[in-house]
């Protein structure tokens, strides 16, 4: 594995000892550019060009920095998932207040899908520039021009020019630095990131360092504008600025590792480990897509929280730690989406592993980093070295990188009309879920099955809430047979997919209205071409993913009901529906027969595996079937929860698996905690069963091994062939997370001996002494098996 260099020993430093213990700064609070002497001639602009401006005030005020021993600089505002954003507003109250009848504000940018950072690295903003006034000359000459279209560009042409004066900020500060350093050999370094921050993103890349610079400070701006994004293919478009600087001499091995150390810190640098310390922001605008309500409702959503999740809420001292706030807090909050992809095939389908590919995974797990988090492509081509080195680092690095498997998800694109050029040019979205890097807007939502199974058993009510929330499919005691149960659960599942395919249709373009982008639109593929926004039609694909979330749990009770209730009549539906009710009080017995007398979902066993089969081949026959009702979206399918797991079970009751009341869900598409007991190649072989082509947008497994199997050469080895069998099954997305239980709890009482201890949540890595005492004892769970 990598030795670090003294210069990335010092960041690390840095990082773990300094600015993971900083709450950050929020930038702009209470800012409307409006109210600013000067700005009066912007009120008479259209929103989008308004909000250009707004773009254009965070590039001249957000501080310019430049830290001892870093090679890449600038800091993006102080912003997360979990905990929202502060960005300066560009709107009248009328607006605002029209947005928020919609449940929508400036935060509801939906981020997600990658812009195409290497246009800027290949072409620089005078390139993309270029295209933009070109479309712009062509609407302006012609007879009628698109208003629309014409606004979109002006708004695309400031916010550009606003990137430039960010990285120009950047340059004054290096001179001036270099003016005042003692030190020769920083004062080189500070007067090559002077030279960098003139050259680059204003004009293309000629080097790694500026090509470096230019995605991180095109990825700061963008994020600072409230875009949670992730990094794209990052080996590919650095790839060939290393070789040419290696190729040349210009550049050491050495050299190269302490920029791409340096980048990879400026990922990390907004990391709170001290979480109670952090402030809340969340807005019920942060990743709104938009409700249509009726007056009434709009009313009482402006009134009220605005029915934002409780993900956000802050750690309260004067409650249990278990209570909502309590369970939930920081649970994103050292999330930013930031994934980033490597390895993979060409658009030619040769492979595309490259040196950069080995050095990214090398150097964040040597410096034991949370960000990016990191995926890799993994093919029938792929070197065995990059598979020894993927074992090696996940016999460790808990829970990354995630292993796509191309095989496997390139032909779902392909089917599904991408032609196969582009489909293999495919990485992550800011979880795990698959787009065209540049090309795509990307949504999703949750079909919450486990939930079905309930209104099917409990005619349509509630067991948290007493209401009324899904169909009454009929009495369950009259059900004569497990078909006639299916065939009712089907219809509460179809329900749902109806429910989620017709909102999106009827919200997507809503946000276009408080929230658009110009400089997120201006380099991602079509929105130029389109003369619209990617907050409306301007990406190449707009995927809407639905997903099944609940699965193992959905799969296992309909096993017991199969099993118990109808074929071996060992309990009858009138009995299961008061333990239910009751939460198992007074039914322990036959909570127990339930859970171990019935087989169980990742175990190789056909009884209930057949049934996942089943369920899913009837979840995405329902969801294919809105491909053929209009063209304006594409939808696809996929299982998961992603960290919300825990969350998404706080409020559905017990179930016939023997889960209790408020339970976490089984994460992803992954056996429920505990029940897979024939280990990990017997869970492969169980989520490999169902044909998966349409589910190409992401159904991960997630695995938890002791890492204590896997030690030295043949530990390697073993972890290799995990890789590899996986791929060879069939499975689409893999997660391992290799820790030990004896490390978690220590954790716990020591939590400043595990610094770097990461886990993974199903949608992203955390740092387990920054999470919440309920979540760290629901990974631990995980382990005591």
């Amino acid at each position: 594995m990598l030795q670090l260099t003294p210069r990335l020993e010092k960041l690390k430093d840095r990082l773990f000892n300094i600015e993971y213990h900083d709450p950050g700064v929020w930038h702009f609070q209470n800012v409307n550019i409006l109210d600013i002497t000067g700005n009066e001639f912007m009120k008479d602009d259209p929103l989008v060009v308004r909000k250009a401006y707004a773009q254009q005030h965070i590039c001249r005020y957000l501080p310019a920095e430049i830290k001892p021993d870093e090679l890449i600089v600038g800091r993006p505002n102080q912003n997360s998932v979990g905990w929202g954003s502060v960005l300066p507003k560009y709107y009248t109250k009328d607006e605002g207040e029209l947005a928020a009848r919609y449940e929508l504000d400036e935060c509801s940018l939906w981020g997600h899908h990658p812009p195409a950072f290497d246009k800027i690295l290949t072409q620089g903003v005078t390139g993309v520039k270029a295209e933009v006034e070109e479309a712009l000359q062509l609407q302006l000459d012609s007879a009628e021009p698109d208003e629309m279209a014409v606004n979109e560009y002006r708004a695309m042409l400031i916010s550009l020019d606003a990137l430039v004066e960010f990285s120009h900020r950047h340059a004054a500060e290096a001179l001036k630095q270099a003016q005042t350093v003692q030190d020769d050999i920083r004062r080189r370094e500070l007067m090559d990131i002077y030279h960098t921050c003139q050259q680059v993103p204003e004009f293309p890349a000629q080097n790694l360092q500026q090509a470096l610079q230019a995605y991180w400070f095109t990825y700061a701006i963008v994020n600072s504008g409230g875009e949670f994004i992730p990094l794209g293919r990052a080996d590919q478009y650095l790839y060939p600025f290393y070789k040419k600087d290696i190729d040349s001499g210009r550049l050491t091995k050495e050299q190269a590792v302490d920029l791409l150390g340096s980048f990879l810190v400026k990922c990390n640098e907004r990391v709170i480990i001290d979480t109670k310390k952090a402030e809340n922001h969340f807005s019920f605008g942060l990743f709104s897509q938009g409700v249509v309500l009726n007056d009434e409702e709009a009313q009482s959503r402006i009134n009220g929280t605005g029915g934002f999740a409780q993900r956000a809420l802050m750690w309260q001292d004067d409650e249990d730690i278990n209570s909502e706030a309590n369970f939930n807090y920081g649970q994103s909050g050292n999330d930013w989406l930031m994934n980033c992809m490597v390895g993979g095939v060409h658009p030619d389908g040769t492979d595309a592993t490259n040196d950069i590919s080995y050095l990214l995974i090398d150097i964040m797990h040597s410096m034991q980093l949370l960000f990016p988090t990191m995926g890799a492509r993994v093919h029938k081509n792929t070197p065995q070295s990059f598979l020894e080195l993927l074992g090696a680092v996940l016999r460790y690095g808990q829970g990354e990188p995630m292993i796509y498997n191309d095989e496997a998800i390139i032909p779902g694109f392909v089917e599904q009309g991408v032609p196969l050029e582009e489909a293999r040019e495919y990485c992550n979205d800011g979880c795990w879920e698959t787009l065209i890097s540049g090309k795509s807007h990307f949504s999703y939502a949750h079909v919450m099955n486990l939930r079905c199974l309930e209104h099917v058993l409990f005619r349509g009510v509630s067991l948290n809430n007493g209401e009324k929330e899904g169909l009454d499919t009929g009495d369950p005691l009259a059900f004569q047979s497990f078909d006639e149960l299916y065939e009712a659960y089907v219809r509460q599942m179809d329900d749902r997919i109806d429910f989620q395919c017709e909102r999106r249709l009827e919200n997507f373009g809503l946000s276009y209205m408080i929230a658009p982008d110009p400089l997120f639109s201006s380099i991602t593929y079509d929105c130029v071409k389109k003369g619209r926004d990617i907050s409306q039609d301007g990406a190449r694909y707009i995927f809407h993913l639905i997903l099944a979330t609940g699965l193992a749990d959905t799969v296992d009770a309909l096993a017991a009901i199969k099993k118990m209730v109808f074929e071996e009549k060992k309990v009858t539906m009138a009995e299961l529906l008061e333990a239910l009710k009751n939460n198992w009080k007074g039914a322990e017995k036959l909570r127990a027969m339930l859970m171990n007398a019935v087989p169980k979902f990742g175990n190789d066993n056909d009884y209930v595996d057949e049934i996942a089969v089943r369920l899913l081949h009837d979840f995405e026959t329902r969801v294919v079937s809105w491909r053929e009702k209009q063209d304006r979206l594409m939808f696809s399918c996929g299982i998961g929860t992603f960290e919300n797991y825990a969350v998404l079970g706080r409020d559905i009751g017990a179930s016939a698996n023997g889960r209790c009341f408020g339970d976490a869900l089984a994460p992803n598409y992954s056996p429920v905690a505990g029940q897979d007991v024939e280990g990990p190649t017997a869970a492969i072989k169980s989520i490999t069963k169902p044909d998966l082509l349409r589910f190409y947008c992401g159904t991960p497994l997630d695995i938890a091994v002791n890492s204590n199997e896997f030690v030295g050469e043949a530990g390697i080895a073993r972890m290799s062939d995990l890789i590899r069998s996986f791929c060879d099954l069939g499975g689409q997305i893999l997660t391992i997370t290799s820790t030990n239980v004896e490390d978690l709890k220590d954790a716990k009482i020591h939590p400043e001996n595990h610094k770097s201890l990461r886990v993974r949540m199903g949608g992203l890595s955390a740092y387990f002494i920054a999470m919440a005492p309920a979540q760290q004892d629901n990974i631990i769970k995980r382990f005591s098996r």
